[in-house]
């Protein structure tokens, strides 16, 4: 019976490095596709759409659910690690990603690897770190920093949402805006 116990145990805890491994290897993937998409082209989202109009995207009503009310369009971005999908509010200057699982953790451990320090002429400024309560599934957690030069008119809004909840529908949701000041 012992040795029951201590192998059934044994399965349990290499269980869970299993799935920490894959919310991590989830996490990673959602950090490359926020930074490859999103990031990399907030200068130009309109070339950024244009690229993807060849693209198949999400059928409106599904498209809605990622938009938050705003016209525009979502696609999904197939990964070795899960569908993630990214969106683009035809009626903002933003971009976002959406991850349905991730370690938030690793997910805000890289966010903020990239986001807080910024190539020259730049400066950064984290403007949020706060916990929230999504009800019924459960805790929040929103990490935002801006990107700034002297006397500019805009800046760029980099912000990430995180819930390490399994029931939350969505895990990670990363987005990048140009704002003015």
């Amino acid at each position: 019976m012992f040795k029951f116990f201590v192998t059934l145990s044994m399965i349990a805890v290499s269980a869970n490095v299993c799935l920490a491994s894959e919310a991590e290897d989830q996490a990673t993937a959602f950090a490359k596709i926020y930074a490859a998409l999103c990031v990399q082209n907030v200068a130009d989202l309109p070339a950024l759409r244009d690229k993807l109009s060849a693209v198949p995207s999400l059928p409106p009503e599904k498209a809605a659910v990622f938009l938050a009310g705003n016209p525009g369009d979502a696609w999904p971005v197939p990964d070795k690690q899960g569908t993630f999908v990214l969106a683009l509010p035809s009626n903002k200057n933003l971009c976002a990603v959406h991850a349905r699982r991730a370690s938030p953790e690793k997910a805000i451990k890289l966010f903020t690897g990239l986001v807080s320090n910024p190539p020259a002429p730049f400066s950064a400024v984290r403007v949020k770190d706060e916990q929230g309560e999504a009800g019924a599934n459960g805790a929040t957690h929103t990490v935002a920093y801006e990107w700034s030069v002297p006397d500019a008119k805009r800046k760029i809004l980099f912000t990430l949402t995180t819930n390490a909840s399994e029931s939350a529908p969505l895990q990670a949701l990363g987005s990048v805006a140009v704002i003015s000041r």
